[in-house]
């Protein structure tokens, strides 16, 4: 059976790495779509709610956030393994792009994702008690 050729492994790594952070934000879109319409109803003056209504929309909140969330952090290990992936066959390739991307640093883009994701899940399980 003939070996692959890296290259071509390359090119496609680099393509899933980035289809899988185009995904990242579409999700977020989304999700902050959902999140905003039922904020919206839920503090909405001009609608009155039964409270059965307001549990509800609560759950949905804290269940959309959680399901998201989730999602998020698939997303960020599928785009991390592609990264890493290609890192490796730039030592075969002798290409520099990913091997000597910055490092993350204190905050990255994942670490704000997650406070950004737990920030949004404690307040709607704080909507529980307080509104």
């Amino acid at each position: 059976m003939p070996k692959g050729n890296p290259k071509d492994e390359y090119l496609d790594a680099s393509a899933n790495q980035r289809q899988f952070m185009t995904m990242r934000f579409a999700q977020l879109t989304v999700f902050l779509a959902i999140s905003g319409f039922l904020v919206n109803i839920l503090f909405s003056d001009s609608i009155v709610l039964p409270r059965y209504s307001e549990v509800v929309l609560k759950a949905s909140g804290l269940f959309v956030a959680l399901l998201f969330w989730v999602h998020q952090e698939r997303t960020m290990a599928y785009w991390n393994h592609f990264v890493e992936r290609a890192a490796e066959l730039e030592k075969e390739l002798e290409f520099n792009q990913y091997r000597t991307r910055p490092t993350a640093g204190l905050i990255s883009s994942f670490k704000a994702m997650r406070a950004f994701f737990a920030i949004i899940v404690l307040f709607w399980i704080t909507t529980f008690f307080w509104i």
